[in-house]
């Protein structure tokens, strides 16, 4: 996420900051490793004993906490409060919050490595939701092959996961599906009515409802309020405040903001691959031939996804926005909450 458009091409209803996606697909790639590396973190904290929803929340109320330090710092634009809306209801609530929250509960029953493996649907799920919602930013003829192949190297790769989990039972890698469709579907309903980049502000208020949502669920659920094993788990929780939280989140609405939330939600097809690696070299899980075999296909899938130059109209899949809200509001007292 960026804290402001440097240049028109940011501003609303101009074109995108990378029309071909070339340059985003190399920031999906480093946003993977980030996103793919926090789904083991997230498992060993609650193996060490932090209720999922508690763990959760703790997580996105430091994040809300760190982003409105470093907001007020570099002072980034305000929004008014219309401009609030559509980010707290969709980024908030849907692609942190719901997500978040389904997401922990899965991993108590799933594996790291496979949760990533799992999360690698987004990219399938925000293009048949956004297919009629956001026509401009459907893949050419070398994206959708792409798409596809990148899919069916997920589908070898998970294989021996999905065998592993008949004795673990499928409640568990239901739920992060369910957490990948909520992220989906809030990704593509934000970017349909608001293409405002929003700032550091916004994000954290984005983390501050998320944390108070699964808070509320976990004090319902009647988690709690444990560190468990204190030696993993803070460790864990720091890890994922800065590099999953403030870096992975930032990217990840940058990309959102200038190539839509099909091309961002690529970063499922890296997932894996971070998750499969960080499980094998820190959490001692195995890899085997078909796991290697399925990595090999979403490398083939993301190179034929960079070959893909159709040319997107943004506007088209946009609401105009005010300009007011593109570039702060103007001075007086009508002024809003901070970004």
């Amino acid at each position: 996420m960026t804290g402001k458009g440097s240049a028109a091409d940011d501003r609303p209803g101009g074109p995108p900051t990378d029309p071909d996606g070339q340059h985003d697909l190399v920031l999906v790639v480093i946003l993977g490793i980030l996103w793919g590396a926090a789904f083991p973190v997230i498992r060993a904290g609650i193996v060490a004993g932090v209720p999922p929803l508690i763990f959760a929340s703790e997580r996105y109320f430091l994040t809300a906490l760190a982003l409105a330090l470093i907001a007020l710092a570099l002072r980034t634009p305000r929004l008014t409060r219309a401009g609030l809306l559509s980010p707290i209801l969709f980024g908030g609530l849907l692609m942190i919050g719901a997500y978040g929250g389904l997401l922990y509960l899965g991993e108590q029953t799933t594996s790291g490595g496979l949760a990533a493996v799992l999360t690698a649907s987004a990219p399938l799920a925000s293009a048949l939701i956004g297919y009629r919602l956001l026509p401009a930013e459907r893949f050419g003829r070398w994206g959708t092959v792409g798409l596809g192949v990148g899919f069916v190297g997920v589908a070898v790769l998970v294989l021996p996961g999905l065998l592993a989990t008949r004795q673990a039972g499928i409640e568990g890698p239901l739920l992060v599906v369910a957490a990948v469709l909520a992220f989906a579907t809030g990704s593509v309903l934000l970017r349909r009515t608001s293409h405002v980049p929003p700032g550091f502000g916004v994000l954290s208020l984005q983390f501050a409802v998320a944390g108070a949502m699964v808070g509320a669920l976990a004090i319902l659920g009647g988690e709690s309020a444990t560190l468990g094993n204190a030696s993993v788990s803070l460790p864990a929780l720091a890890f994922l405040v800065v590099f999953p939280g403030i870096i992975g989140y930032t990217l990840y609405f940058r990309i959102h903001h200038s190539s839509g939330p099909t091309r961002a939600n690529l970063v499922g097809y890296v997932n894996p691959v971070t998750g499969v690696l960080v499980g094998l070299l820190i959490f001692g899980e195995t890899v085997t031939i078909v796991e290697i075999a399925g990595l090999a296909l979403i490398a083939l899938g993301l190179f034929l996804l960079q070959r893909d130059r159709r040319p997107r109209a943004v506007e088209r899949d946009h609401p105009t926005i005010p300009q007011a809200e593109a570039t702060g509001p103007e001075p007086g007292p009508t002024r809003s909450k901070p970004d």
